[in-house]
């Protein structure tokens, strides 16, 4: 009598342990999605992408390589974004200054050219519309702003509520000798 009860502890504790296996595998599946989707960090490469710019035009974020670039993303029901998005705007203005890029994350080209039309923003607005390089970029809170150097390294970000002010126009002071 006690080997069976043996026999079927250890087929319990056998069952247990595959389970365990199981669900430990199963939330690496789901969990992986998560960690290898992290915004870039300072110091790596910023990924390139293509997007459609409000215009018409087909941009690709490796064809300002050689440049330093401001990366904001937004949203138009978001209100800091509006004012990242005109601050980025008077920066773009001077003389000397980084080539600038909205991407609209909400994937609506006429909400965004609507937007950056009532900002009157100089630069372009691309309209992320399978919000692929948001997720590529691990947009969850905005705005999102990076700063690249004229390699496309990220040299510096803002997100949520850090609006970018004069630390970023001192960050593209120093890599414009």
């Amino acid at each position: 009598m006690q080997r069976r009860n043996h026999y079927a502890r250890a087929r319990v504790r056998a069952l247990l342990e595959t389970l365990a296996i199981l669900g430990a595998v199963a939330a690496g599946i789901f969990a992986w999605p998560l960690a290898s989707h992290a915004a870039p960090a300072t110091g790596s490469a910023a990924p390139d992408f293509a997007l459609k710019a409000t215009d018409g035009r087909n941009l690709r974020l490796s064809e300002y390589r050689g440049d330093v670039v401001v990366l904001t993303f937004w949203a138009s029901w978001c209100g800091p974004c509006r004012d990242t998005l005109a601050q980025l705007n008077q920066l773009q203005a001077g003389e000397g200054g980084p080539v600038v890029l909205g991407v609209n994350v909400e994937g609506d080209a006429g909400r965004a050219a609507s937007v950056a039309a009532s900002l009157g923003l100089d630069y372009p607005t691309l309209v992320d519309a399978q919000r692929a390089v948001g997720r590529i970029y691990d947009v969850e809170r905005l705005p999102l702003t990076l700063l690249l150097d004229r390699d496309g390294v990220v040299q510096a970000t803002w997100s949520a509520k850090e609006q970018p002010g004069e630390s970023l126009a001192r960050r593209i002071e120093e890599l414009n000798p």
